[in-house]
């Protein structure tokens, strides 16, 4: 069985998270979208994460914040 790498991608908006996600799914990634940083730490909280691609202007938390703190 292949391991399935899995990304949480935080992108506000929404076509733009929708395009990359589509693009990430087809290569077989699994793609959690978010769209503010405080949604991002919770979905961090509750699951497991291989890769972060965070956007740098969010609301709530920006994504150097939202690093920071990870």
């Amino acid at each position: 069985m292949k391991n399935l790498i899995k990304i949480l991608l935080l992108e506000d908006d929404e076509i733009l998270s929708q395009s990359i996600a589509v693009v990430l799914e087809d290569n077989g990634y699994i793609v959690d979208i978010v769209q503010n940083g405080e949604e991002a730490l919770d979905y961090t909280y509750e699951r497991r994460y291989d890769l972060y691609l965070f956007d740098v202007n969010v609301p709530l938390i920006n994504g150097m914040d939202l690093l920071k703190s990870l």
